[in-house]
């Protein structure tokens, strides 16, 4: 707490309280003696007087200062961390279950998804899940338990519907056009190829500049790909010829959707990997911080004409009334 004075010039009359110990004289009755009197001890009565000037000038002291009009003044900062709307678009298509990257490569994907999800703790986030269609797992939430449970037990869709890049960024963008939050982004996870879906990855991509959310990408999966599981077995698909069927990842398409929307690609081959690209689009989508300060000011005057004037009662009943000297 800090005291501070709105008329600060009125403190040059604070010597004034010093008046009443320099009045030294005064009234007095004349005896020709005081032979008589030396033999007796002071009464109480006496010594209590003598403190009379003492007094009067602790009643003048908080009279004068309030004519200073002081007041508190208690400061105090309040750090304010504006968030971001987030919408994880996560691939789910039949061939996020190979196993190239171990041990396959949905359980790495939700795991680095829901880890993020949980870091982001002053934004709201949504997921995402797409394979042939979009699924809205969540619009964003700033309540991210219960997301985040539920994206640890999504599973690869095995019914080779094929994977709509589009259809997936197009829904995720319904969720935030409407966002009054400072920023938005969209996190898009594939492994593949978009061969599905009403929208091309590109007009997605130019919607997101027009409504300004940027578009992370991430190209997920080892060089050499991995077979695409299918049906409740979890068979290799396997084409004409009887070979295994292995997907393929084009990055330039995601490279492009990530150029359009003023976002970046990221290339993830393994956990490790795929966790330090979560990492760094944590850092390049931080949630901006605001300091506001708040001061509070309370007056003193009114608390030290109070204590004046009780000092001021306190000294006239006792030392106009109680022990009034004659004459």
């Amino acid at each position: 707490m800090k005291i501070a004075f709105v008329a600060p010039a009125a403190l040059v009359l604070l010597p004034l309280a010093l008046l009443p110990l320099l009045a030294t004289t005064g009234r007095a009755l004349q005896i020709s003696s005081l032979a008589p009197l030396a033999g007796l001890r002071r009464s109480w009565r006496e010594r209590l007087a003598a403190l009379h000037p003492w007094l009067c000038a602790v009643a003048l002291l908080p009279l004068l200062l309030a004519l200073a009009q002081p007041v508190s003044e208690e400061r105090s900062r309040q750090t304010v961390r504006e968030g971001v709307d987030l919408m994880l678009a996560l691939d789910i298509s039949a061939s996020m279950g190979a196993t190239d990257v171990h041990p396959d490569r949905i359980s790495i994907a939700r795991e680095a998804a829901a880890a993020f999800l949980e870091g982001r703790r002053n934004d709201r986030v949504g997921v995402i899940l797409f394979s042939g269609i979009p699924y809205l797992l969540s619009p964003p939430t700033l309540d991210k338990g219960p997301v985040a449970m539920r994206l640890r037990k999504t599973l690869a869709d095995r019914e080779g519907s094929g994977t709509a890049i589009g259809d997936a960024l197009a829904a995720s963008l319904n969720r935030l056009k409407d966002s009054a939050a400072t920023g938005r982004a969209v996190v898009l996870l594939t492994d593949g190829t978009s061969n599905r879906g009403r929208v091309t990855p590109q007009a997605a991509a130019r919607a997101a500049a027009a409504l300004g959310v940027r578009i992370y990408t991430i190209g997920f999966g080892s060089a050499a790909g991995g077979e695409i599981p299918l049906g409740p077995t979890a068979s290799p698909a396997l084409l004409a010829d009887g070979t295994a069927l292995r997907d393929v990842l084009e990055e330039e398409p995601l490279r492009e959707m990530a150029r359009l929307s003023g976002g970046r690609y990221f290339r993830a081959d393994s956990g490790s990997s795929l966790s330090e690209v979560y990492r760094q689009i944590d850092t390049l989508e931080t949630s901006p911080l605001e300091t506001r300060e708040r001061v509070e000011l309370s007056s003193l005057t009114a608390p030290l004409l109070a204590v004046g004037a009780l000092l001021t009662i306190l000294e006239l009943l006792l030392f106009r009334v109680w022990l009034r000297r004659v004459p």
